[in-house]
């Protein structure tokens, strides 16, 4: 089972997944789950099922936190376009040709890319957990 999964109602877990989500925009998904399990080995060394790549999948599938299910899905697409990119012109010694269906593809993902860009995340499912409760208290 996911550590972290396991963990969602302790306040450790709690902490992480915040950290998580705080810097899932910034910083490489590879480094987030580096940084969390070397910090969970050391402060709780039970956690022998928190390793790297534990970590990783936590993340990048079992998150449902729209900034990070939003940033899994940016770099999916920016991954995507990086290889259309280099499939639209098909070198063959001297000669060159076009992959049109490539390019439009390309072009869609990019479309959609500038989209994810643009979504505010604030008013999605859970979002703000802290939100609901700054309203109640105002």
């Amino acid at each position: 089972m996911c550590w972290l999964c396991s963990y969602q109602g302790d306040e450790l877990g709690k902490q992480l997944n915040e950290f998580i989500v705080q810097n899932i925009g910034f910083m490489e998904m590879n480094c987030i789950s580096q940084q969390v399990s070397d910090f969970l080995l050391i402060k709780v060394p039970s956690a022998d099922k928190a390793s790297k790549d534990d970590i990783f999948t936590h993340i990048h599938a079992h998150m449902l936190h729209p900034k990070v299910r939003m940033a899994v899905m940016l770099r999916q697409l920016l991954e995507l376009a990086g290889l259309l990119q280099n499939s639209i012109v098909v070198r063959d010694g001297n000669l060159c040709t076009f992959d049109k269906s490539n390019a439009e593809l390309y072009l869609k993902i990019i479309a959609q890319i500038m989209t994810l860009y643009k979504i505010d995340p604030q008013g999605m499912l859970f979002a703000d957990e802290n939100l609901e409760t700054t309203r109640k208290n105002t």
